[in-house]
């Protein structure tokens, strides 16, 4: 029994919270070229659209930039003949890169696909302008030309070269601190905006490659609960049902939610529903689970410091109760307090 539990632990180094650790397991199938998490912060700010990767300086402080980038985050303008538009602005706070995916498709929209994707929480991502096909001659002008403006459904969308750097070197783990509430600087964000127009870009964009890509690790459903959604959450649309121990191509590994092809459908399930290693349980019905988004805080009192977002049914592990309604508890390998009412049963990842 030792030895299988080490056999699987090796296998699922990259499915994390097996090993309580995600975003510090979780790798794309590519090597990065950066495997420490504390070693660049990224800013985001939304209302000049623009994304600033710093490194510390002598003192140990983030002050050094290292990178940047101009962008697109989610549209913030509301649509009068809609009701209950409420715009699709890109999630602020502090959160912790995720999964990541080399070309991969929108599932909720047809003929949508980007390049290096870079998960920022759920179905947020950084990832390149957008293209027609997973194919690198089908780059979009739409999109192109509309990079600066914050039309997006939320995601962030760069330049190809910027988003591959952040592919590669933001690894699971770094902190993306999304401010929607810095001062104007539109100078800044012209000067990052590219001179070429859209034809020698275009070219240029088909000159970024790639060692080959690692082949994609296969899970197994686990449960006949595994539904197949076209993003990362129980209210987005359901494409089907997956059948009890069926074979998956797993695209993206994360937590709460994977992203997995099964036959010719792509789209995204619980991570709690899969396994890596055929025939294993890694996770239960009743584990400990983020009843909703909220901050790790340092202390166990409301006024205490904020360390990042921990995202709705992400797994728990809990370490000590506080009598006061406090949870010292340990998630994506940082340890930290959350108030206990924040903390519910259902599908989640077991902790070794």
């Amino acid at each position: 029994m030792t030895i299988m539990r080490l056999r699987l632990g090796c296998l699922l180094l990259v499915f994390m919270l097996v090993l309580n650790a995600f975003p510090l397991a979780a790798k794309a199938r590519d090597e990065l070229k950066n495997e420490d998490p504390d070693k660049y912060y990224i800013f985001l700010d939304t209302n000049n659209q623009i994304v600033t990767v710093y490194e510390k300086d002598d003192a140990g402080e983030y002050t050094r930039i290292v990178r940047r980038m101009l962008c697109t985050t989610g549209r913030t303008t509301i649509d009068p003949e809609i009701p209950d538009d409420k715009g699709t602005p890109t999630p602020k706070g502090i959160w912790k890169i995720g999964g990541r995916e080399r070309f991969g498709k929108f599932a909720a929209f047809a003929g949508e696909y980007a390049r290096y994707w870079t998960q920022i929480v759920g179905g947020v991502y950084f990832h390149s302008i957008m293209f027609a096909k997973r194919d690198i001659n089908t780059l979009k002008m739409s999109a192109f030309r509309s990079l600066g403006n914050n039309v997006s459904h939320g995601c962030v969308r760069l330049y190809v070269e910027d988003a591959k750097w952040l592919y590669y070197y933001a690894c699971p783990g770094t902190k993306v601190n999304v401010s929607h509430s810095e001062r104007n600087d539109h100078a800044l964000a012209q000067a990052l905006k590219t001179d070429l127009p859209f034809s020698e870009y275009n070219t240029l964009q088909k000159g970024y490659y790639d060692d080959d890509e690692l082949a994609n690790y296969t899970a197994w459903v686990v449960t006949e609960a595994a539904e197949l959604r076209t993003g990362n959450g129980t209210n987005d649309k359901r494409i089907m049902r997956l059948p009890l121990q069926a074979a998956v191509e797993v695209l993206q590994v994360g937590d709460p939610w994977c992203k997995i092809k099964y036959k010719d459908r792509e789209g995204y399930v619980k991570s709690a529903y899969l396994t890596f290693e055929e025939g294993i349980m890694n996770s239960r019905a009743d584990a400990d689970i983020m009843r909703g988004t909220t901050y790790l805080q340092t202390a166990p009192e409301k006024k205490a410091g904020l360390l990042f977002k921990i995202p709705v049914a992400t797994s728990v592990k809990i370490l000590e109760r506080n009598p006061e309604g406090w949870l010292k508890v340990e998630v994506w390998g940082e340890e930290g307090f959350i108030p206990e009412r924040s903390v519910t049963k259902g599908w989640g990842l077991l902790h070794n």
